[in-house]
């Protein structure tokens, strides 16, 4: 569904419960508000790595990780950091501050060239286990078998890549920046839907019913999934009789 469909149906379920017009600036600030829940949703099942569980909504059906990265992979993102300048990575907690929130995976030396001495899986430890990994005889970093600590609250991540020395890395990390907005021009005195200055979801096509569901349960208003899909599918096909 657009944005605009989205709009048109919470409007629609609305005004069946006599909630009134919900006017496009409530929208969009509502709507910002579920896409984030549901994105939140999705990444704790990711970082969990918990095998498949059941989720209220998507008709009951099971959300497994895999599944949960398919529906935010708009917000998956791909960062380079060099040792180069000012993002040089220390021995220390300070290193180089990324805006994420949640760091997948870590490469070094990335490269077209899939061979040995490139694209090489860096390991993220816990910042209990650096000291004994650095002083290990056995297992201690090298540019072969690096390591990485990531720290930091919030978004903001510090990221820390032992050895240290010359390195060039790519990070994979989600990092939600939705700005679901529908805009409008206003025509005899009421909003229009102006699809050039408007901004969809990011999260997948698949979530939608539940973003309606999810912003009409912030507006009072209870409903079932399984509804808004029958409702939709039911004007789509009037719209094409």
């Amino acid at each position: 569904m657009t944005i605009d469909e989205v709009y048109r149906l919470v409007q629609t379920f609305a005004n069946k419960e006599q909630r009134g017009f919900i006017a496009p600036s409530e929208f969009n600030l509502l709507a910002k508000q579920a896409e984030l829940e549901l994105y939140n949703k999705r990444l704790s099942l990711i970082k969990e790595k918990s095998p498949t569980k059941k989720v209220q909504g998507i008709y009951g059906e099971t959300l497994s990780p895999e599944l949960a990265k398919q529906d935010i992979i708009n917000f998956f993102v791909r960062k380079s950091l060099s040792s180069s300048g000012n993002q040089s990575y220390g021995s220390n907690f300070g290193g180089v501050s990324i805006t994420c929130d949640y760091v997948e995976s870590i490469f070094s030396n990335p490269s077209s060239d899939f061979n040995l001495s490139s694209n090489i899986p860096v390991d993220i430890v816990e910042p209990k286990d650096v000291n004994q990994i650095m002083r290990s005889s056995l297992v201690k970093p090298s540019a072969q078998y690096p390591v990485a600590l990531v720290s930091g609250g919030g978004t903001q991540k510090i990221i820390n890549v032992f050895p240290s020395d010359g390195l060039t890395v790519v990070v994979y990390c989600y990092y939600y920046d939705g700005n679901p907005t529908w805009n409008y021009v206003t025509i005899s005195g009421k909003p229009v839907y102006d699809v050039s200055q408007s901004v969809g979801f990011k999260i997948s096509s698949r979530c939608h019913g539940e973003l309606v569901v999810k912003i009409l349960e912030y507006l009072g208003v209870s409903i079932r999934e399984a509804e808004v899909v029958q409702y939709a599918q039911a004007n789509e096909l009037k719209a094409d009789s």
